[in-house]
């Protein structure tokens, strides 16, 4: 005869046999999660510049792309198809409306109070700097007395962006173009590694961004609209306050940290069900122990015989 008693027991065993099952699935799943993101085999490559092997160049010799397996970087006209003819005049009309009052007719910047970081220089940046300031929103700016433009959608759209990038750099033609990174390849375990070394003290390991001097602030990269061009672009030209990045890290390690922040910043695989915000061990073994723990105290206590 089956007593209440020996019910009791039979349902605390399932709860813990349950317990321990899923903690050895969701190790199990991390683990073999690391082994398909491991280091990337073969030699590192440029570090986002052109070189006499890795550039490809028009009928008129101009550099139209050029890059590594990990990132090719491309010129605006490339990027949309269209002659650097067309894009420079549809970029040209677009600037003088929407950027030459506060930068100049000649994109060669506005003093302001003295200050010529204010309205600064955009000759000599490259196209991809200048694509990444609009196409994130930062720039036109809604407010150019503020001490930093925070992201915001785009005014303008992604060609209109790129047209206006083409037509500054016709003024003087200047690196980096566009990136298109390649993350196929890319190690997101060495992304972490190199994002802990790199960005973490900014950034926040879990990506969240926070605040900085005089008013600054290192911005979330948690938000999935950030482009793996925008991160691979601000890795190399180190936008704001940010620092560039362009001389110390491969191709390779740019598309790693690109990997990283699109997967498990921005698109975490969170096995238990809920992420607690990235915060790692400490917030994870708070819930284990006031719940896990919890509900094995409230079983054996039900379990258990009370007079």
């Amino acid at each position: 005869m089956i007593t209440l008693s020996t019910l009791r027991r039979t349902f605390a065993a399932l709860i813990v046999l349950f317990l321990g099952t899923f903690s050895v699935f969701a190790v199990t799943a991390n683990a073999a999660d690391e082994e398909t993101t491991g280091a990337r085999s073969g030699p590192a490559s440029n570090i986002g510049e052109p070189t006499a092997t890795n550039t490809i160049k028009d009928s008129y010799g101009n550099v139209v792309q050029y890059g590594s397996d990990a990132i090719i970087y491309k010129s605006p006209s490339t990027l949309t198809g269209k002659t650097a003819a067309e894009l420079r005049a549809i970029g040209r009309a677009l600037y003088m409306q929407n950027c030459s009052s506060c930068h100049g007719v000649k994109a060669d910047g506005v003093l302001s109070q003295g200050n010529p970081e204010a309205y600064p220089n955009l000759v000599d940046l490259g196209p991809a700097v200048i694509d990444f300031w609009i196409s994130s929103g930062r720039m036109p700016a809604a407010d150019p007395t503020a001490i930093q433009a925070g992201r915001k959608p785009s005014r303008l759209s992604a060609l209109q962006s790129l047209a206006i990038a083409e037509w500054v750099n016709s003024l003087s033609n200047a690196y980096p173009y566009v990136p298109v990174v390649n993350t196929n390849d890319a190690s997101r375990a060495e992304g972490l590694n190199l994002f802990a070394l790199n960005c973490a003290a900014c950034h926040t390991i879990t990506g969240g961004g926070d605040a900085l001097a005089a008013g600054t602030y290192a911005p979330t990269l948690q938000d999935s609209d950030i482009t793996a061009t925008q991160i691979a672009t601000a890795i190399r030209s180190g936008p704001g306050n940010m620092p560039n990045y362009s001389s110390s890290l491969t191709d390779e390690q740019v598309a790693d940290i690109v990997k990283y922040v699109k997967v498990d910043i921005q698109n975490p695989n969170n096995i238990g069900g809920v992420g607690m915000g990235g915060l790692g061990p400490v917030a994870e073994g708070f819930v284990a122990l006031s719940l896990g723990i919890g509900i094995l105290a409230l079983a054996a206590f039900w379990v258990g015989d009370r007079q």
